[in-house]
């Protein structure tokens, strides 16, 4: 019989360089919308290695069909789509039943602290400091459990059917990357003696410029001074040195310390969202403490299982009963828990991801795999659960259109502009046929701006992309509607003080909050990020703020970054996909615009 697990020795530095990167694992909704699979083939922070630089996946995105490839991408695209229907079905690991995904949590667990603890010292290149890439491989799995494992039957697996899983659902971003692109037209799928390739038709500088704009959220270093602090909780782990089941004798105070520590560190995070905003019966503000409470218990229990790997410290694991009872203890005065635990529970493929869901009913419990905890970007999770709720979903996309008005708040930044919001545009019977979202008047009266802006829920994998890009489009079309009616004579309700709206120069552009569109589309309205225009302030005239956007220098092919292929065997089949190759360190955003600071 194989002896039990001691408590290994405990290294403090480890312990606060996982702390660093739970706060540091939120990632922006752009890179999540156009590279899933980034992290399986560039570091999170895209810093070059000595000797090799990093690679970062290009992925297409949602809508459209096939048939926009022609006939020599079709059939390649077809072999794409019998692999992807195939392949992880026939994975052998399903046979072991209801064990299977325990099995699986367990070797992602394993994988994720191997890599923590690998090059401690060397934070540049150790993969683990974003563990975003394992919330990817974690969802996979999970919803490949659901959809192939004999839940009637349970047996051990063996080693190798659990690394295969693994290993393909790591590898397995490349695959939806040519079936989402090609579904959408985003890229080209061809055949050649090779195998299967895969060629985005975006645009890489676009790509490139997200990972720089994502570290407005990545790199908030004045989070970490949040309290309580966790050194007490390092020296008791370190005081059980050599004992056996620590886990089953962790005083109540360790883990009051991690959970008031991260709930603190939610409650302290820059929420844009109204904290009265309706949930479906519950708030964003009641929402706050419950989840920064279940991933203080999950950030402990990753702790535990460092110190003493095993399947009963792998990931959270209790009953429902008990997971509100716990809930209930550091939240006593919360009435909100029933809702909590309903709004973040998984109900299986075609529902809520598991990024917005992180509560797993499997085999009798409720399961919380720490990478799906670990995200930083709660209040994209929350909102993305609440929304898939059609009795909430109508009040939140009211609150999100709020949210628009920060465009007026930032253009109106700008030296003499005059900023207006929701004009009317009305027929000349008094009927409203329309709406200018935001009006910006320069100071010299003669030029202005305006903007049709969106404000879609941050998406987290691909097929929530559509709707951004969907979005997008539909406000190309509004503009395009409106300006038709205008110039056909359509009255524009500016209030007086204002000129005549014929007698302005005006420009037009499609606004997302932190959306940029990478399609090569060429010409046409613009679109752009609130995100990016941020970061180009201050100017001293819409004009010139147009004209930074218009001249924005992209990084570019052949001095900024190569292009290169990834390739992955899966089922047997050779797969490529189109890789950037970094030649430079992607510079940072200013310190002073962060979204900690209030900055988008």
């Amino acid at each position: 019989m194989a002896e039990r697990v001691r408590v290994r020795e405990i290294d403090d530095d480890e312990g606060r360089r996982l702390l660093r990167i739970i706060r540091r694992g939120t990632g922006s909704v752009v890179t999540w919308r156009r590279a899933q699979a980034r992290d399986r083939f560039i570091h999170p922070k895209c810093r070059p290695r000595p000797h090799r630089a990093p690679s970062l996946a290009l992925d297409g995105e949602a809508g459209g069909t096939v048939t926009e490839f022609g006939e020599d991408s079709r059939v390649p695209y077809q072999k794409l789509r019998v692999l992807a229907d195939t392949a992880p079905s026939k994975l052998a690991i399903w046979k072991s039943g209801t064990v299977s995904l325990h099995a699986l949590l367990l070797s992602v667990a394993v994988r994720y602290v191997k890599e923590v603890r690998r090059n401690p010292g060397d934070e540049e290149v150790n993969p683990a400091d974003d563990p975003r890439s394992w919330a990817n491989v974690t969802a996979r799995l999970i919803e490949w459990c659901y959809l192939y494992s004999d839940q009637s039957v349970a047996a051990t697996p063996s080693m190798q059917d659990v690394e295969d899983a693994v290993t393909t659902a790591q590898d397995w971003e490349v695959i939806e990357i040519g079936l989402q692109g090609g579904r959408a037209g985003r890229v080209r799928v061809f055949e050649d003696k090779q195998g299967l390739a895969i060629d985005p038709l975006l645009d890489p500088g676009v790509e490139l410029i997200d990972i720089m704009l994502e570290k407005i959220d990545t790199e908030n270093l004045e989070e970490g001074g949040r309290g309580p602090s966790l050194e007490p909780a390092f020296a008791f782990f370190r005081s059980m040195q050599g004992r056996h089941d620590v886990h089953r004798h962790v005083p109540h105070w360790v883990a009051g310390l991690y959970v008031q520590h991260m709930k603190n560190y939610v409650a302290g995070r820059h929420w844009e969202m109204p904290l009265d905003t309706e949930l479906g019966g519950i708030t964003v503000g009641e929402a706050i403490p419950l989840i920064g409470t279940l991933k203080g218990l999950s950030f402990l229990q990753l702790n535990l299982f460092r110190c003493e790997p095993n399947p009963n410290t792998a990931y959270l694991g209790m009953t429902s009963s008990v997971l509100k009872k716990t809930l209930s203890r550091y939240n006593p005065k919360s009435s909100a828990i029933d809702k909590f635990v309903e709004m973040l529970t998984y109900g299986g493929p075609g529902g809520k991801t598991p990024f917005a869901a992180p509560i797993i009913p499997w085999d009798g419990k409720l399961l919380m795999p720490f990478p799906l905890l670990s995200e930083g970007l709660v209040e994209r999770m929350i909102l993305r659960a609440a929304a898939s709720n059609p009795a909430s979903s109508g009040k939140l996309g009211e609150s999100l259109g709020g949210l628009c008005a920060k465009w007026s708040t930032r253009l109106g930044s700008i030296s003499g502009v005059r900023t207006l919001t929701e004009v009317k545009v009305l027929a000349h019977n008094r009927r409203k046929i329309g709406d200018l979202d935001i009006v910006a008047l320069d100071a010299d009266g003669k030029t202005g701006l305006i903007v049709e802006a969106k404000w879609p829920i941050d998406v987290r994998v691909l097929s929530e992309a559509w709707k951004q890009e969907d979005a997008i489009d539909k406000g190309k079309g509004q503009i395009g509607r409106l300006k038709r009616e205008i110039s056909n004579g359509a009255i524009v309700k500016l209030p007086p003080g204002w000129p005549p709206f014929s007698d302005v120069k005006w420009e037009w552009m499609v606004g997302t909050p932190r959306f940029l569109d990478s399609r090569k589309s060429g010409g046409g309205i613009r679109a752009t990020s609130l995100r990016l225009v941020e970061q180009l302030l201050p100017v001293r005239s819409t004009g010139e703020l147009i004209e930074k956007l218009d001249t924005f220098p992209y990084p570019l092919h052949g001095r900024d970054f190569e292009l290169k292929w990834k390739r992955i065997k899966v089922d047997g089949t050779v797969v490529r996909c189109r890789v950037i190759e970094t030649r430079h360190p992607v510079p940072s955003p200013p310190a002073n615009r962060m979204r900690s600071k209030g900055w988008t």
